[in-house]
């Protein structure tokens, strides 16, 4: 190796050191934090965000770069370099280009800004108080507009926005999918609707937590979730955040009467730590971005996968229902696998996008994209939000929030300043599934092994494709080199489709 490439990995490490350690705080506040720690705790991290980007934009890494002959132009440097190195060039090139355009009192101003407006956001969610919240997502929006000018000058905001979290993608690529997508959920939404609805009423039977608590770390276990390696915390909204290169930590909540919600969450969130536990770079690559997420879209395609491909399967539980019976005690008394299966999968329109079935999920997803490009395009004022959410959801789901909390305040993301990020739910959806499909051609008989309680056939199958390599590939190239095709929704749609005839007998 280069000794340029071994300064720049280096100063690659320091990075990341700092920025786990910040992580280490932004979990901390989510999960145990007192609240009066809340105003220090802003400033720490925004000091802990001023380092990191001080560090992502020395000068040095530049001058590095240029000698081994990456540029804007030609990210991946120096042809005679290894392809693993060529690739490692490509991320941080793209990573350098982005930080040395934001100056750093925006760095943190956005880095204090999230802390306080997520401390905000709760207090406002558990009271159902949008205007209480409003200063602060406003503050959050002005910001993103301007990172969004220095990141791309000219540029749409929203446009910049998106390609943070999926490489490429804009608002006219991303709107596109959608509205063919839109149409065919519609469509088999309509079909469900003139069938008997699937009765899941059991599902809302008491389970306390503990049990709900037993049943999450089982089910870790089920998945071959390492907890030498990770734990499992409770919070608000569930989250997966990595605090080291073998130090991931997911969480859930758990709601006395509606058990289903934390195990799908475990199952969700275990999904994300299985893809960052499983990124194996090369040794001289380890903590340095190669070896983080291709994109949030991947990520998402990992938690959907198993939450819905297979944690709502038949097969899944084929082998797992009497021990889930045991655990769950009165919950599932009586009650068949059949019928668990079935209610599990059972389709119709809900207020909270967690919680939705996968048909409607989409949809969920939409609305947000939508309001989002509004707001950034200065069309909706946030003020306006809670009406036009709840006119959103009228039209597209036929539902009314009665408040804002069950609204416009159920997710978590805009007061982490994630604006862009609500698309790479439906995007994974549509990964997961033409994976799902490569996978069930390629390997004989998976059905039958999963039902056997062999889901190793699955992890290695993703091992290899998918979570290996990190970020060595772009989003489209992983989907092209383990599928053979580019992205597709007809895989996804043929998947719906196919299940829910089944659920719904059409």
């Amino acid at each position: 190796m280069r000794k340029e490439m071994a300064r720049l990995i280096e100063l690659d490490r320091e990075q990341s050191l700092v920025g786990h350690i910040e992580a280490v705080l932004g979990w901390d506040q989510e999960t145990y934090m007192p609240v009066k720690a809340i105003e220090e705790r802003s400033e720490q991290i925004a000091f802990l965000e001023g380092i990191v980007h001080e560090k992502r934009v020395a000068s040095e890494i530049g001058d590095l770069l240029s000698s081994l002959g990456s540029s804007a132009e030609n990210p991946m440097g120096d042809s005679s370099l290894l392809p693993e190195e060529r690739a490692y060039l490509r991320v941080l090139r793209r990573s350098y280009d982005q930080e040395t355009k934001l100056p750093a009192d925006l760095v943190m101003d956005l880095a204090r800004t999230v802390s306080l407006a997520q401390a905000a956001w709760a207090e406002a969610r558990a009271k159902s108080d949008f205007p209480a919240f409003a200063p602060y997502l406003e503050k959050m929006i002005e910001l993103s507009k301007r990172k969004a000018a220095c990141l791309g000058p000219g540029k749409p905001p929203y446009d910049v926005l998106l390609d943070l979290y999926e490489p490429g993608s804009t608002e006219a690529s991303v709107g596109a999918v959608f509205a063919s997508l839109r149409g065919e959920l519609v469509s088999l939404l309509e079909k469900i609707r003139a069938r008997p609805q699937v009765d899941d009423s059991f599902l809302s039977r008491p389970c306390d937590a503990a049990r709900q608590a037993a049943i999450s770390q089982w089910m870790m276990d089920v998945l071959s979730f390492d907890k030498g390696a990770g734990r499992l915390d409770t919070v608000e909204h569930p989250f997966t955040t990595t605090l080291g290169e073998r130090d991931v930590r997911i969480t859930t909540r758990y709601l006395d009467d509606a058990f289903a919600s934390s195990l799908f969450s475990t199952i969700h969130e275990s999904g994300h730590a299985l893809y960052e536990l499983g990124i194996e770079p090369p040794n001289a690559f380890r903590r340095t971005k190669l070896a983080e997420a291709a994109s949030m879209a991947v990520h998402e395609s990992q938690s959907r996968l198993w939450e819905n491909m297979i944690g709502r399967s038949a097969s899944f539980w084929t082998p797992l229902y009497p021990r889930l019976q045991e655990l769950s005690g009165d919950a599932l008394r009586g009650v068949s696998s059949e019928r668990f299966v079935k209610a599990i999968n059972k389709v119709e329109p809900s207020l909270i996008r967690t919680e939705a079935d996968e048909v409607t999920y989409g949809l969920h997803i939409i609305l947000r994209f939508e309001l989002e490009s509004d707001f950034m395009a200065g069309r909706l004022a946030v003020k306006d939000i809670p009406a036009a959410w709840n006119e959103k959801m009228s039209s597209f789901l036929g539902v009314t929030p009665p408040d804002d909390r069950r609204g416009c305040l159920q997710d978590i993301h805009w007061s982490q300043g994630y604006i862009g990020y609500f698309p790479s739910y439906a995007l994974g959806n549509l990964y997961a599934a033409q994976f799902w499909d490569t996978m069930q051609s390629e390997l004989s008989g998976l059905d039958t092994k999963i039902a056997s309680g062999d889901l190793a056939p699955v992890l290695s199958w993703l091992r290899k494709h998918v979570h290996k390599d990190g970020a060595a590939w772009l989003p489209g190239e992983i989907v092209q080199r383990a599928t053979g095709e580019a992205l597709d929704a007809r895989h996804y749609v043929k998947y719906l489709n196919a299940k829910y005839s089944k659920v719904y007998g059409f």
